[in-house]
């Protein structure tokens, strides 16, 4: 019987717990780049190495190698930073990057164009921020996406609170991180567990967890993993219906892939949602297809096994069975543009960013108003899947300052369009 492991599987098994060779990669001056197999062991440290497809055929003719340089995703949980985190963010741009920066769908900020001798100093400078980047890619859990909703203020943290504790939990454990990139003394020794729930093999695919607060849906829920939507009663939240195995990735050419929808699986209360994440995770971690990478997301187990199946396996894990979903409905999946008041009187202002980009152009100065705001602004900024941009929690005493900041630099408030290029 053959019982060799796929590539990926085996690479992780070899990895030291993602260690791999990537320290020594970093400090090869010799090259740009690193090797392979520490270029994919990197997804799971946040960042994959990209080259400059423009200079390809230049830099061959030249007899040089590509142009290598790096993308870095961070993870930040329901997309919210501080104003003090968003002039740390800002003034990396331009140290360790092409002096950009990308919203993502999945509510996160992406760094392009780092190159390999400044993958340590942006690390670092994130890490001094409070921010990371571990399991933004890779086999593990991904950034953990929040609706964001400016009436339901109250609720919206408690979400977001939610969402950040289940981030933090299902966050991998290896000394890793710390010592590739934060020159942390490495603690590896060979035959001892450094990933208690996710083990020497992590999971067999990346793994998407959305949460929705009905009727927003702008974080396209059932397109996750775990799709959590909040159930909220007489102004509370109770907890959430649960719905498992999302995903809209295919494999073109290949008919054993497809696009599905989250099954609904039940309701779960909100002091259980943590570990029930952990459960449903944890089963994808033990009968997730591991043999054939194109067919390992979630969605296939579930498919494969069905859903009676799933919830067996779940009370199993659980040691509790979930309640009957509740009833909701989600209606709008899109961002509100311009100024809205809150149910706490606080207001919040979404501005439209397009393609997610902020940068500074002829036509507009979108980075520098954001710093400017960000001097002056006391709440927070919260990154829609919609890859905008909503400052929120502003007092109506300062909202004077920013709307003359808004004005001064002709942000775009959703009243027109543009085109930034």
């Amino acid at each position: 019987m053959n019982t060799k492991l796929p590539e990926a599987e085996q690479l992780k098994l070899d990895s030291r717990y993602l260690r791999g060779t990537i320290a020594e990669g970093l400090d090869d001056v010799v090259t740009g780049s690193i090797s392979e197999d520490d270029n994919k062991l990197t997804k799971f440290h946040g960042s994959y190495m990209q080259d400059h497809r423009d200079l390809r055929d230049e830099r061959r003719r030249q007899k040089l190698e590509p142009l290598y340089s790096f993308m870095v995703r961070l993870r930040i949980a329901g997309g919210v930073v501080t104003p003090q985190q968003w002039l740390g963010l800002d003034a990396i741009a331009d140290d360790c990057s092409n002096g950009t920066l990308r919203i993502t769908t999945r509510q996160t900020f992406q760094y392009h164009e780092v190159l390999k001798k400044d993958l340590r100093s942006l690390m670092q400078q994130v890490n001094a921020l409070g921010l990371d980047t571990k399991g933004a890619c890779g086999d593990v859990n991904r950034n953990v996406v929040t609706n964001v909703n400016p009436h339901q203020s109250s609720v919206h943290a408690e979400v977001h609170q939610i969402s950040q504790a289940i981030s933090d939990h299902l966050c991998w454990q290896s000394g890793a991180y710390a010592e590739i990139w934060l020159d942390e003394t490495c603690v590896y020794q060979p035959g001892k567990s450094e990933e208690p729930f996710y083990g020497d093999r992590y999971l067999p695919r990346k793994f998407k967890i959305g949460i929705a607060i009905p009727p927003e849906n702008d974080s396209d829920v059932l397109a996750n993993d775990i799709a959590l939507i909040a159930i909220i009663e007489n102004d509370e939240l109770v907890g959430f219906n649960v719905a498992v195995g999302g995903g809209m990735g295919m494999t073109y050419g290949e008919t054993a892939t497809f696009p599905r929808l989250a099954t609904m699986a039940g309701f779960v209360p909100k002091d259980q949602i943590v570990k029930a994440c952990e459960t449903i995770a944890a089963i994808q971690r033990d009968f997730g297809d591991r043999s054939v990478r194109a067919h390992a997301r979630f969605k296939y187990t579930i498919d494969d096994h069905g859903i009676e199946w799933f919830n067996e396996k779940f009370t199993e894990y659980h040691g509790e069975a979930m309640t009957a979903a509740r009833p909701f409905e989600l209606v709008r999946n899109g961002d509100r543009f311009g100024w809205i008041q809150g149910e706490d009187g606080q207001w919040h202002l979404t501005l439209y960013i397009y393609s997610g980009r902020v940068a500074d152009t002829e036509a507009l100065q979108l980075r520098t108003a954001l710093r400017e705001i960000a001097k002056v602004h006391t709440g927070e900024f919260r990154m829609t899947c919609n890859q905008n941009l909503i400052i929120a929690n502003i007092s109506p005493e300062q909202k004077p300052v920013i709307e003359q900041l808004v004005e001064q630099y002709q942000l775009d408030i959703g009243e027109r369009v543009r085109h930034y290029v």
